[in-house]
């Protein structure tokens, strides 16, 4: 079992990983570092609403990390500012749209991936703040603290890449801080702005030993060996995006009138044309270049 290698691999890697034991539910063996822990029903439609506020949660958060502002999430991280930040444009909706459909990963190789950070929450399982379980809807804490190889089968393989790239963060948040607390339900989201730093500090360097344990229980070669380079893209991809979500017009631009609406965010924070109309954008003409140079 691939489950049982991992113990082995994770033993011997980091030895204070250790596990109390095996136990068998109706739905799959698992991993449980608790002993006697009731048996909670629930359904498919609890699983999916569970993985999209986590993943809601979580990209609040990465906005709030990228362009604060006077945000509860970018106050909780110790990092605000007294005017509006990207949670202000919904970035986060640019973000989750942008990860969904720009990032190419092929069915098998996702399925994969998705399984191995599965099995290692079977050995690492988040832990989700008590004060913020009713945000993940009814049994979502369990359902989220008790994640095994099972529920991407539960959901017929229809996962998203921004309920994946959510998992990345949040099992790395739970390896650099331990136990979260906090008022928000994703544990990435009840870290302070230096640790989210450390995060994406362990998912881009090339040591981490959350990717190698990840990439180690991919069967294929091929995908097993490409993991690290996809897990680096993916955490430029949410870098990128989410800053230039927050700067962009995406939030008051009108698609049917191809017009944006009003004077976005961006151009606020940035200072940009002051005097221009918010209809200025996507003209024909330029409006100059900055601070009145006439060339560079």
């Amino acid at each position: 079992m691939i489950g049982s290698g991992l113990v082995g691999a994770a033993a011997a890697v980091n030895p204070g990983m250790a596990f109390a034991g095996w136990g068998n539910r109706s739905w799959g063996w698992w991993w449980n570092p608790q002993e006697n822990v009731e048996t909670v029903d629930w359904t498919v439609e609890q699983l999916r609403t569970a993985l999209n506020a986590l993943r809601d949660d979580t990209f609040f958060a990465m906005i709030a990390f990228g362009v604060p502002g006077d945000d509860p999430y970018s106050e909780y991280q110790g990092v605000s500012t007294p005017y509006p930040g990207g949670i202000t444009t919904r970035a986060d909706l640019y973000l989750a749209g942008g990860t969904d459909l720009l990032i190419p990963i092929p069915s098998e190789f996702k399925a994969q991936l998705l399984a191995s950070i599965a099995t290692y929450l079977q050995f690492s399982p988040m832990d989700i703040p008590e004060m913020a379980s009713e945000d993940v809807g009814e049994n979502g804490e369990y359902i989220l603290e008790n994640l095994d190889r099972t529920f991407t089968e539960l959901l017929e393989g229809d996962v998203s890449n921004s309920v994946l790239a959510a998992l990345l963060l949040n099992l790395a948040a739970t390896r650099i801080a331990g136990s979260i607390d906090g008022p928000f339900p994703s544990p990435f989201a009840n870290l302070s702005w230096d640790q989210k730093a450390q995060v994406f500090e362990e998912l881009e360097n090339e040591h981490s030993w959350l990717k190698r344990a990840i990439a180690w229980a991919i069967p294929n070669r091929d995908y097993r060996e490409a993991t690290p380079g996809v897990i680096n893209l993916m955490v430029a991809f949410l870098f990128r995006v989410s800053g230039f979500g927050s700067y962009c017009e995406f939030a008051v631009f009108n698609p049917a009138t191809r017009e944006v609406v009003q004077r976005p965010l961006g151009w606020v924070l940035s200072q940009y044309a002051p005097d221009a109309p918010p209809s200025g954008i996507g003209s024909d003409d330029l409006i100059g270049y900055f601070q009145g140079r006439r060339s560079v």
